[in-house]
């Protein structure tokens, strides 16, 4: 998990991690400078809170890069599995179990991309789903990987906080600068034939004006082509297609 002043909300994360049916046996927080009492928060629920290292100045690339801190810190301590988490949502108490079992089942996979709800700053149900927001064609997965990847280069297929990761099924789980980690480990596990998406719903996830990525309120009255839009626009320069070049070649 990644957290930034987050003790608005971050108590009932908290609390849906710590009620799981499946503990996780590893919990891991990158604080990013935060002046409330997330980090004594996060401690408390036995976290194991490790400050923020990025000094990037875009806020895609920081976060991106606090997730990679997260994931070199899961695996120095012997982890595998990584669940990913936002410090708004909550997860619904099979979660773990319910990742865990898929990737059990599917062991040449990277990133296991689920559902979730979608709820208000107050926790009140909004309607419709995040699969809903960023459809998937139902055929996506018989589809060529050239296919594949043009449509999630133009939509986004997986959101960080409903997914979960097998560290040992990748060579390289770097982001470069300008890209969400989600969107980029997205491209880099499909490109391995190592993605695979999951209708269920692990997460109630919260839409929030506080948002610094993602959904938030505005989308949903407003029309969420927006934000796809928006997203689309980070593979267009570039420095972003030298990447993608470079994930094409591995």
């Amino acid at each position: 998990m990644v957290t930034h002043d987050s003790q608005r909300f971050i108590e009932q994360t908290l609390a849906s991690i710590r009620d799981q049916e499946t503990p996780a046996d590893l919990l891991i927080a990158v604080d990013d400078s935060s002046t409330d009492a997330t980090p004594e928060l996060l401690t408390q629920h036995g976290f194991a809170v490790h400050r923020a290292t990025s000094t990037s100045q875009d806020i895609t690339t920081r976060i991106a890069q606090n997730f990679q801190q997260g994931l070199r810190a899961a695996a120095r301590a012997g982890a595998d599995v990584v669940v990913l988490g936002d410090h708004d949502d909550i997860w619904h108490r099979n979660r773990i179990h319910h990742q865990v079992q898929l990737l059990e089942q599917q062991p040449d996979a990277a990133m296991l991309a689920s559902d979730g709800f979608l709820i208000d700053e107050h926790g009140a149900a909004v309607p419709g789903t995040i699969r809903g927001t960023f459809p998937v064609p139902a055929d996506f997965a018989d589809q060529p990987l050239r296919s594949q990847l043009t449509y999630a280069l133009r939509h986004s297929i997986a959101t960080g906080g409903a997914s979960a990761l097998r560290l040992s099924a990748m060579r390289d789980w770097s982001v470069p600068p300008g890209w969400l980690h989600d969107r980029w480990w997205s491209l880099a596990a499909l490109r391995a034939h190592a993605f695979v998406l999951d209708t269920t719903p692990v997460i109630d996830y919260r839409l929030s004006p506080e948002q610094q990525v993602g959904l938030d309120a505005a989308d949903q009255d407003n029309g969420r082509r927006w934000l796809l839009n928006k997203l689309s626009s980070t593979a267009t320069t570039a420095a972003r297609a030298k990447d993608l070049s470079r994930l094409a070649k591995r």
